[in-house]
């Protein structure tokens, strides 16, 4: 936006900001009350929640007044508040936003209240103030003490249910082997995402060699499932209720989010009754509940380095609250590993970031008896994109795609499979990236309990990945069932793969391109990729030989 100097002062460009700071439907009255005020400037809305109208400019309020403090100032940085309309409704735990609007535009503080009469800080303003304040009082002591003045009994405010107990069910019958606690943020069952995958593939593996406990959060009430049963001796489930609304305490907010009393009471109980010389915790946020290993010797499972992809989300926004995160995971995470008696990393990039405890790399495979390579041909002219739209670097790559590299392509299909819960993750990352998927030829697919049908239609598979951190399991999938594979260097991180031999590296949309245009062109070429690529995940990444790297590392651990 233009700017424009007056002598030596600089005129902003002037906003507007709604502070959602009431319940949702007198949220949405003060949003409808704000367009009609200026109506010829933009409105922000600072709230918990993400406002359903996606013209507006939203600040996501999480966390202490400081934090809020500064991810406001930056998020108006270079504007100028023309007004901040707060609502004043009573009972709500919306205080301390109230302060930070008036912090932040004290002579522009617009007090709302729920019949969405107003008034502004100024001595104007001082009758209608008066009313304010008069009638809150009235009904203050209209609801307290009741027409016939008999004081009304106190009504508790509105608690959040507390989390469930522990479910604990008998899997398979213990053998005596030596035992291996498995920690786990997510269920490794049903295959949603590639932790679950690794997980499901690893312990099923596993399971001759050690008696498995697996202790794991849920998002449902349902029992775990018959495959987890038959490799683990007992699974000890604890529902996570979760909250978007983490405590400020100086900790990254999915680490906050994985925090839980009754989870930590259940890992230690898991631990007394079993005593396993292994806890293997899966998932950074995982590192919090060491302590509650003990005496076990406990492994920490990157699946990605995180701060090390914060940082490359970083280097692509300069938004407050990546900065953050990135912050406070380079602190959680370097600190975690001092606690651990092994760090494990996907690859080797990965584990040379680890320090202050030993480190491996064992790397995520694919199952090469279940993944084969297709008797019949694909479908002319098919693309496949596989990621779970929980992962915001899949919903990044897929609006690269579609914004500069689907334009270039004509008569071409494109088949995402977008994971649990889809439409909910691309609302929720949607202030971050726009994903336009209503195109022709654009088909979107939910959580796909058997991908295999996918690889198989698909004529090539495309990784557009722009950030990336531990590897992309898909990538191995995909020259498994001898796919051909068109990827930016994001899209292979980590993986032992030779461009041009085993798949087609790109660098920019128009090379991502017209890579798809020359291989649809040329069957013999896609031929000749997908032989090497399936060789190449036979020779390296089978889960077999990974199984049996980690066995390795667990007697290594347990002699150490």
């Amino acid at each position: 936006m233009r700017e424009r100097f007056l002598g030596r002062r600089i005129l902003k460009p002037k906003i507007k900001v709604a502070f959602a700071s009431g319940t949702d439907d007198l949220n949405a009255r003060l949003i409808a009350r704000m367009r009609e005020i200026f109506p010829e400037l933009p409105l922000y809305v600072v709230s918990d929640f993400r406002p359903a109208d996606h013209d507006l400019h939203w600040v996501r309020y999480q966390g202490g007044i400081r934090e809020n403090w500064a991810r406001c100032r930056s998020a108006f940085r270079g504007k100028s508040i023309r007004l901040a309309g707060v609502l004043l409704v009573p009972n709500v735990p919306f205080r301390r936003m109230r302060l930070l609007a008036l912090i932040l535009a004290p002579l522009y503080f617009l007090a709302v209240n729920e019949n969405l009469n107003d008034f502004m800080l100024r001595p104007g303003s001082l009758p209608a103030m008066a009313r304010h304040f008069a009638w809150r009082v009235r009904n203050f002591l209209r609801w307290h003490f009741g027409a016939d003045g008999r004081q009304r009994p106190r009504q508790g405010g509105v608690k959040p249910l507390p989390e469930g107990p522990a479910v604990v069910f008998p899997g398979r019958a213990a053998s005596g082997k030596p035992r291996v606690l498995v920690a786990s943020a997510y269920m490794p069952f049903p295959l949603s995402h590639g932790g679950a995958v690794r997980i499901h593939n690893l312990t099923a593996r596993a399971a001759a060699d050690w008696d498995q406990i697996l202790v794991a959060f849920s998002e449902t009430d349902a029992p775990p499932a018959a495959e987890l049963l038959e490799r683990f001796v007992e699974v000890v489930l604890v529902r996570r209720t979760g909250t978007h609304a983490a405590p400020s305490t100086g900790r990254p907010e999915v680490v906050e989010q994985f925090a839980s009393a009754a989870f930590r009471a259940a890992l230690r109980e898991a631990v007394r009754k079993w005593r396993p010389a292994i806890a293997q915790l899966e998932y950074t946020q995982m590192a919090q509940y060491a302590a509650d290993c003990a005496p076990a010797r406990t492994i920490l499972v990157e699946h990605d380095i995180t701060f090390d992809l914060y940082e490359q989300l970083r280097q692509t926004s300069d938004d407050w609250d990546l900065g953050h995160q990135l912050k406070l995971w380079r602190r959680f995470e370097t600190a975690a590993w001092r606690k651990m008696a092994c760090v494990v990393t996907m690859s080797e990039k990965d584990c040379a970031l680890v320090s202050g405890t030993r480190a491996a790399a064992l790397p995520n495979g694919v199952d090469l008896g279940r993944f084969r390579v297709a008797l019949q041909g694909p479908e002319a002219r098919r693309l496949l994109f596989v990621g779970s739209f929980s992962h915001l670097p899949n919903l990044m790559a897929l609006g690269f795609f579609l914004d500069q590299v689907w334009p270039r392509l004509r008569d071409v299909r494109l088949h995402i499979i977008a994971g649990a819960r889809h439409e909910y993750f691309l609302d929720y990352h949607g202030s971050q990236v726009k994903v336009p998927l209503d195109q022709p030829g654009v088909e979107v697919e939910g959580f796909v309990s058997d991908v295999r049908g996918a690889y198989e239609r698909a004529a090539i598979v495309v990784a557009p990945l722009l950030v990336s951190a531990g590897t992309n399991l898909k990538i191995l999938e995909a020259m498994a069932c001898g796919r051909p594979v068109v990827a930016t260097s994001a899209g292979v991180n980590g993986l032992d793969l030779v461009a041009g031999e085993h798949f087609v590296l790109v660098h920019t949309a128009a090379e991502m391109a017209d890579a798809i245009e020359n291989l649809l062109a040329s069957p013999e070429e896609c031929h000749r990729l997908a032989a090497a690529g399936r060789r190449r995940v036979e020779d390296k990444y089978g889960w077999d030989e990974i199984a049996r790297r980690q066995t390795e590392l667990y007697r290594e651990v347990m002699a150490g």
